[in-house]
């Protein structure tokens, strides 16, 4: 069934998605994010999604029906949750600052260790069984380590891995740092990205060795892009022009001769990075760890400039500095713009597509998917 067929069964697209705002029980609460649920799974036909009171975050699903919220705090398929956020010894404080209902969350936690020393931990949780994932890869990341700082394991169980907190500031708020510190910041993070790959490349073998056989290849990054199209399809106003562009993209990235494999993020953006004056870059959430062609991150970043300007979250000198430094690192790993330009097309209809369904970007989602 094609796109425009599977259109004519459903409602108006445009009712689907929530709105940005949404009224639960006399309490107005705001929509951050949403995720589209894949049929075979809990809650088909719905959007999972996470909210805020003001107070903090609340998750749950938004269907045809209006929202379906679970309690505070509380998710049946992450157990643990909420006993990480009930007072423990020597806990001050915890907090969910991310929430994914049904999938995973993760909880900011403060430990006071005396009167003037209080230590920051980030605990991932996940469903039963789902940590070894976390913990392969940080594995298959350990070529990042050195060039980049990142996040010490302090602990893990089958369903939550706990990180220390990292020092630094997120790259994807300018407003903390001058623009000197911003070129600075995005300088060090594309040379701290350019010595992982030269390094990688002097030393295949044990490379190779460390991070394992997860090999993520053009033909990959195409099923990533099908895969997005047909969770989001019915959300789509102009689905059967996305589905030729996807289908034209895909057959972009499947021409492509990738003659080197080399350690990837594969989900490389402004939000995993921290930049430190004092210590330099650092990188977070390196579960997607993997090999793949070094114009991926690249991409990736590149076309991450982009949204954030469209959401009005940098300004054009500062996704240009992003874009600058970018391109400085291609050149030094001989990465060919043209391979770039393919991976940063696939990224913006990944992006065009996940941010489809939230209500406050889904304009911006369809400025991206129009980008040729």
């Amino acid at each position: 069934m094609n796109a425009a067929t599977m259109l004519q069964h459903t409602s108006r697209p445009d009712q689907l998605i929530p709105p940005h705002r949404v009224e639960v029980s006399g309490e107005t609460l705001t929509v951050r994010r949403a995720w589209p649920v894949p049929a075979d799974k809990d809650a088909s036909g719905e959007l999972a999604v996470e909210l805020t009171d003001g107070r903090g975050l609340r998750a749950g699903w938004w269907g045809r029906n209006g929202p379906r919220l679970l309690n505070a705090g509380e998710d049946p398929k992450l157990r643990d949750l909420k006993d990480l956020l009930s007072p423990g010894k020597g806990h001050q404080a915890s907090e969910i600052v991310s929430h994914r209902p049904g999938k995973r969350a993760v909880v900011r936690r403060e430990t006071a260790h005396s009167t003037e020393t209080v230590t920051v931990e980030f605990v991932k949780v996940v469903r039963r069984g789902k940590a070894a994932g976390v913990l392969d890869g940080i594995r298959r990341a350990e070529p990042f380590t050195g060039p980049f700082r990142t996040p010490d394991v302090l602990d893990h169980s089958d369903s939550t891995v706990t990180f220390a907190a990292l020092e630094g500031v997120s790259l994807h708020n300018p407003g903390a740092l001058g623009q000197d510190q911003w070129v600075q910041a995005w300088n060090e993070v594309c040379r701290a990205w350019a010595q992982t790959v030269t390094g990688s490349l002097q030393s295949a073998p044990q490379v190779t060795a460390r991070t394992g056989a997860l090999v993520h290849r053009a033909e990959s990054e195409s099923g990533v892009l099908r895969h997005w199209f047909h969770l989001t399809v019915g959300y789509l106003p102009d689905a059967a022009q996305t589905e030729r562009r996807v289908a034209d993209i895909s057959a972009q990235l499947n021409r492509l001769n990738e003659d080197r494999l080399v350690p990837a993020h594969r989900d490389l953006h402004d939000k995993q990075l921290l930049w430190s004056r004092r210590r330099g870059p650092g990188l977070l959430d390196v579960d997607t760890a993997c090999l793949a062609d070094p114009a991926l991150d690249l991409g990736n970043l590149r076309a991450h400039a982009l949204l954030r300007t469209l959401q009005g979250v940098w300004s054009a000198r500062q996704a240009e500095t992003v874009r600058f430094c970018v391109d400085e690192a291609a050149e030094q790993c001989a990465v060919p713009r043209s391979t770039v330009a393919v991976y940063e097309r696939a990224a913006l209809m990944r992006l065009g597509l996940v941010y489809a369904v939230r209500p406050q970007y889904a304009d911006v989602a369809a400025e991206l998917r129009q980008v040729l």
